[in-house]
């Protein structure tokens, strides 16, 4: 990949533009789109009326406690099919339809593609590689509070924005120097880690339990933690994370527990997660399986037992 800004035939292609997407895509296009010295090319992926509002009137993104900006891309279209090869590809997308997005753009990738996922997961690695083999995936994770406000606003809620990578295990000749200059030129803290799966299963230490027990019992993640019985189910399914992570060459320890369990403590009282959202507004996709399913099936695999888990799993599934 060559992120060079005098690269004319440079290809950033940034796919869902949901709060997450829609900030980093932003971000890229004020630093990129605005600037008549930079050659890059900068391409929105995105679809239904977020696409629309975006292609009429560009991206508003409301920075925390800033005045909002607009940001326009070079392009913004719901196909990849006419783009040159896609140099670094930004991938936003909801977990559940990651297999279908690769797909979507995997003529456009090569060898050189840098791919980044900052989606909730893990597993997200292992699924883009086994569609996408050749091309350069660094394993990554995001701590964000942003959402599309209505279609074409995208409003950070907060201002942690903090993004966590490190190297493609199976593509050791990639020079990690280059993305984390490109980011920092973008105005953006990426934090490098030789070993990223590590920081990719401490949010899921926290994100998982949490969104399963709220998803099952309609409470706000600080009313679980408050409960005893809810609070010790969630202690129960982070030692079942622990287990499984320890499996796949990963250690959490007593210390990442108690963090992720002081966030549940200190967050906002009326703070709910994504799929507990999900399910009050009764969407028929949810990230059930990214969230819960991939910690029963790497149980399986590793012969390590999920039973708080599995219940929670059924008790949303047969709600």
């Amino acid at each position: 990949m060559n992120l060079d800004k005098s690269a004319a035939y440079n290809n950033i292609v940034v796919m869902g533009l949901g709060g997450v997407g829609g900030y980093f895509g932003g971000m890229f296009a004020l630093n990129i789109t605005t600037n008549w010295r930079d050659k890059r090319d900068l391409t929105f992926i995105a679809r239904g009326a977020h696409l629309e509002a975006i292609k009429a009137n560009g991206l508003t993104l409301k920075l925390w406690k800033q005045d909002p900006v607009v940001c326009i891309p070079k392009m913004v279209t719901d196909s990849v099919l006419k783009l040159p090869y896609i140099n670094f590809l930004l991938l936003a997308v909801k977990n559940y339809d990651l297999e279908d997005a690769i797909r979507q753009v995997e003529p456009r990738l090569n060898s050189d593609t840098v791919i980044m996922p900052l989606m909730n997961g893990v597993d997200v690695y292992d699924r883009i590689k086994e569609l996408a083999p050749k091309s350069i995936v660094l394993p990554s994770c995001v701590y964000i509070s942003s959402k599309i406000e209505c279609p074409g606003v995208v409003k950070l809620q907060g201002d942690i924005v903090k993004v966590y990578s490190g190297p493609d295990p199976q593509r050791p000749d990639y020079d990690g120097d280059e993305i984390q200059a490109f980011f920092q030129n973008m105005g953006l803290k990426l934090y490098w880690n030789q070993n990223p799966f590590e920081p990719i299963w401490r949010k899921f230490l926290f994100v998982s339990p949490f969104a399963l027990v709220t998803g099952a019992t309609g409470k706000t993640m600080h009313e679980v933690w408050a409960d005893p019985g809810l609070n010790a189910s969630v202690l129960a399914i982070m030692n079942e994370i622990v287990a499984i992570a320890a499996k796949r060459g990963v250690t959490l320890n007593s210390y990442d527990i108690d963090y992720a369990m002081r966030i549940g403590e200190h967050i906002d009282p009326a703070a709910k997660t994504s799929l507990q959202l999900d399910i009050e507004n009764k969407k028929g996709r949810m990230e059930l399986d990214a969230l819960g399913g991939v910690l029963v099936k790497l149980g399986h695999e590793l012969d390590v037992p999920t039973p708080e888990t599995e219940k929670y799993l059924k008790k949303i599934v047969n709600a």
